[in-house]
């Protein structure tokens, strides 16, 4: 996509008769160097959680992926710098970005992508059309709902071109777009080009009177994702006027291969770039290299090929400067740091997911990248070696997240690894045994438990817990022929529940049943106002299951949930949560031989694994609470030891950049985040 933008570039030139050769650069984030979002100053009002930085064989990009509702997100840049290159006798500017709907909302058609001249609007009424709220847009494209299209993830969807619902364009699902826009603030003008990457003729080049009133200096990027989960990315975005200058040349770190450092430098057409590492001089024009882009290494014998062998040549460390020149004209220097050293992978962090009685114990082992350069993809091997002297251990990397199953004592060994770095060992000693402190088991509870507790008997559940017939094991002695003629075993369901039900007046402590105490979200609150406010149900074979609305008779005001946590339970205690969601649909389908044996197992498999003063939710009506189970430390022992034997976080360990430059030293760092010993710090 990002060679589209570059012949787009040259496109331009011919058609809006934009000079490429006189371009000062203001602003520009092409994201090769981002880390995180919170870098490249994208927001989210609503949808935070949905930006981040993609990648793909053609560098990276920002991405937007918000769920539920319309969201929007928006960009910011200083528009004094516009301002500031602006006079009476110039009064134009530029901006080119590119974008693409990899998919569209499915449920609304409502997208939007826009220009801003005014940045209040977004963030007092983000989620909705910007053009609508403001007037103030200088250019947008608005997803229109009454083309005859129908909403639809992938395809066509039509977009009104600033605002003009009788002037649009079908955009495509997946396609890459550049637009280019020359505004000229004194004629109130916006000369408008969108090229496709599918495409060497533009869809749509015209110019758009703006009306009165609107400020005519962009502020930032306004895009509104339409319902649900739309899938959005930004690329190439820029800020120019048309004035000679030796732009600033960007230095990005792109390739770490043991001592090896690769990185890329970009420069504007007509420039000359100049580079100097350690007193070595490199000259290089514009029509030597593709689109300004060039790439260094302080690897005397770099290949650019080599994508999969470990290199070991001795690599240089050192001062790199780059600048560039055009005609008299000298640009600021770019200095980085360039290290030779060996990058240490951080540790891997196994966390207990779930615990048996004994040493039995599930891990769920993670490898945080973050603050690695380039954040590479990191796997993992283990080796879990037991007390009585057996081994098991994985042959071949994975991904992280790795679930990891042991049985015993003994001591679990993690690898992480990624090609061009070096590997970090983390130990894991699993030494504490547990054993139940207390099992409430909703879904086994007699009827004399469950009378005893406040709770009377009713009809027999009916509804979706019984019409869907999720609640069933497979028969080990009987078949049935499936709908495409395969012969699969008969499903034993399980359809008549009893079911015991307790009024919400009924309710005058915390102590819903069998010490199950309700609480605050946070588990602190146990007072009256913590007291459940809806008919709570046994269904006898399954587990608790909660009213939807307050009150005896379910006329009051809706809950989305409750919260509970379990008496006498303690921090250093181990909870297991077991339940079932969706009305049964992810209940365990165990392999029996009756009904009767279906029913005397545990089918509600464990959600969550939780400190034993925390609290956990049961969701609203559809979800069970089957089975929590308080398991404590046998013989006092107070959790599990993890000893991370290759690192050590000092006061003296080495301090990088972001972009992985080496920094000399600790005093007179910029403003900027910074990476030391694996954890970063901010210098403002």
């Amino acid at each position: 996509m990002k060679n589209v933008y570059y012949l787009f570039l040259v496109l331009i030139g011919l058609l809006c008769s934009l000079s490429t050769s006189a371009k000062k650069v203001l602003y520009s984030q092409n994201f090769e160097t981002a880390t995180s979002v919170a870098e490249t100053g994208w927001t989210s009002p609503s949808a935070a959680a949905g930006l981040s930085i993609g990648s793909d064989e053609k560098g990276k990009f920002l991405r937007f992926v918000p769920s539920g509702n319309d969201r929007s997100a928006h960009l910011f840049w200083d528009a004094a710098l516009i301002k500031n290159e602006l006079s009476a006798d110039f009064t134009s500017y530029q901006i080119t970005f590119g974008f693409s709907f990899n998919k569209f909302g499915n449920n609304h058609m409502t997208s939007e992508i826009a220009v801003m001249s005014e940045e209040s609007i977004a963030k007092k009424k983000p989620n909705s059309n910007y053009r609508t709220n403001n007037k103030g847009a200088l250019f947008d494209l608005t997803q229109l709902g009454n083309t005859g299209r129908t909403a639809s993830a992938s395809g066509d969807q039509d977009f009104a071109i600033n605002g003009d619902s009788t002037n649009y364009k079908a955009l495509t699902a997946g396609t890459y777009y550049t637009v280019t826009l020359n505004i000229d603030t004194l004629a109130r003008t916006v000369e408008y080009t969108i090229l496709s990457a599918t495409s060497d003729d533009p869809i749509a080049s015209e110019i758009y009177t703006v009306p009165e009133g609107i400020d005519m200096t962009a502020t930032g990027l306004y895009v509104l994702g339409g319902r649900y989960t739309p899938d959005i990315m930004f690329d190439e975005i820029e800020v120019s006027v048309d004035k000679t200058a030796a732009n600033t040349p960007t230095v990005t770190l792109t390739g770490i291969n043991n001592a090896q450092r690769v990185y890329t430098v970009k420069f504007q057409e007509d420039e000359i770039l100049h580079l100097d590492f350690n007193g070595t001089t490199t000259n290089v024009n514009y029509s030597d290299v593709d689109n300004g882009t060039y790439t260094w290494s302080n690897n005397p014998n770099y290949d650019p090929n080599n994508t999969d062998k470990a290199v070991t040549d001795a690599c240089e460390s050192g001062t790199l400067k780059a600048w560039t020149t055009l005609d008299n004209l000298k640009s600021d220097e770019v200095v980085t740091e360039v290290t030779n050293n060996v990058i240490a992978l951080p540790a891997a962090e196994a966390k207990v997911v779930n615990v048996k009685v004994g040493y039995a114990k599930t891990y769920n082992v993670t490898c945080d990248n973050s603050n690695t350069p380039l954040t590479p993809a990191i796997y993992g091997t283990y080796k879990f070696t037991g007390k009585d002297g057996k081994v098991t251990e994985s042959t071949d990397p994975k991904a992280f997240p790795i679930t990891i199953d042991v049985d015993q004592a003994g001591t679990l060994e993690i690898s992480s690894q990624a090609f061009g770095y070096g590997t970090t060992n983390t130990t894991t000693e699993n030494n504490v045994e547990y054993e139940v402190k207390k099992a409430i088991d909703l879904a086994h509870m007699t009827e004399k438990d469950i009378t005893a507790a406040g709770f009377e008997k009713g009809d027999n559940v009916s509804g979706k817990f019984v019409d869907y017939g999720r609640f069933y094991g497979l028969s080990t002695t009987e078949t049935e022929v499936d709908k495409d003629g395969n012969e699969t075993p008969k499903k034993i369901v399980y359809n008549e529940i009893p079911q015991y039900t307790k009024k919400a007046s009924a309710f005058t402590d915390t102590n819903v049943i069998g010490g199950l105490i309700a609480c605050g979200s946070d588990g602190n609150q146990t007072d009256a106002a913590a007291i459940l406010p809806v008919n709570a149900n046994i269904y006898q074979g399954i587990g608790l299951v909660l009213d939807g609305r307050k009150g005896d008779d379910g006329s009051g005001s809706w809950i989305n949930n409750w919260f509970f946590k379990v008496e006498g339970a303690t921090a250093d205690d181990i909870i297991t949560v077991a339940s079932v969601g969706n009305y049964g649909g992810t209940s365990l389908h165990p392999s029996v031989a009756s009904l009767d044996e279906y029913l005397a197992q545990d089918n509600a498999p464990v959600t969550a694994v939780l400190a034993g003063d925390k609290a956990f939710g049961l969701n609203r009506v559809s979800d069970a609470l089957g089975k929590v189970t308080v398991y404590t430390a046998k013989g006092g022992a107070t959790g599990i030891k993890t000893v991370n034997a290759n690192t050590q976080n000092t006061a003296n360990a080495p301090i990088y950049s972001l972009n992985g430059v080496r920094m000399s030293s600790k005093n007179n760092l910029p403003k900027g985040v910074y990476i030391q010993g694996g954890k970063k710090f901010v210098v403002k």
